[in-house]
C-alpha cells in the first residue's frame, strides 16, 4: 500500500505544466544561486555551478553590466533508463548591473570545485583617501574622505 502525499502530487503537476509550456523544464529552471558581498575593496559575487566545466564559462563585462554564461550538459548513457531527472541542465545566463563606482576592466574570476568567484574592485575615483586640510596656512590632521561616484 502506497501513502498519499499531496505535496508530491502538487510538485509533479507543476513539473508537467512547466514541460507543457516550455517543452523542457530543465532549461527553464537552471538559474544558479548567487551571493553578492561588498567591502572596502569592491564587490565579490559567488555563484554555485556544480557540474559545469570551466571550458563552458563565458564572462563579459561591458557598460556597467557583468554577464556570466555557462552550460551544464546532460550525458545520456545508452542502455540506461532515466526514471527521474531532477537536476537542471542546459545553458544559463545571469546578468548583473554594476554601479559605476566599480571598475569592470579589472574583474578577476576564480573557479574552484564548482564555485565561481568574481571580484570587481572599486574604481580609483571611488577609493577612500586621506586629504590634508590647511587652516591659516598650517597643515592639520589628515581626514579620510570617500569619493562620490558622481565626482
Amino acid at each position: 500500500m502506497m501513502r498519499f502525499d499531496p505535496f508530491r502530487e502538487i510538485e509533479e503537476l507543476a513539473q508537467r505544466m512547466d514541460r507543457g509550456f516550455t517543452g523542457n523544464s530543465s532549461v527553464a529552471r537552471f538559474s544558479p544561486p548567487v551571493d553578492i558581498h561588498e567591502d572596502e575593496q569592491g564587490l565579490e559575487l559567488t555563484l554555485d555551478l556544480p557540474g559545469v566545466s570551466p571550458d563552458t564559462l563565458n564572462i563579459e563585462a561591458e557598460n556597467s553590466t557583468l554577464t556570466v554564461q555557462a552550460e551544464r550538459k546532460y550525458s545520456r548513457v545508452e542502455g540506461k533508463t532515466a526514471h527521474r531527472v531532477e537536476r537542471a541542465y542546459g545553458t544559463f545566463t545571469r546578468t548583473f548591473s554594476i554601479p559605476t563606482k566599480y571598475d569592470l576592466s579589472k574583474v578577476e574570476a576564480d573557479f574552484d570545485h564548482g564555485t565561481l568567484t568574481l571580484k570587481v574592485p572599486r574604481s580609483e575615483a571611488a577609493q577612500k583617501r586621506s586629504i590634508t586640510v590647511r587652516t591659516g596656512g598650517q597643515a592639520s590632521q589628515p581626514k579620510t574622505v570617500e569619493a562620490d561616484a558622481q565626482s
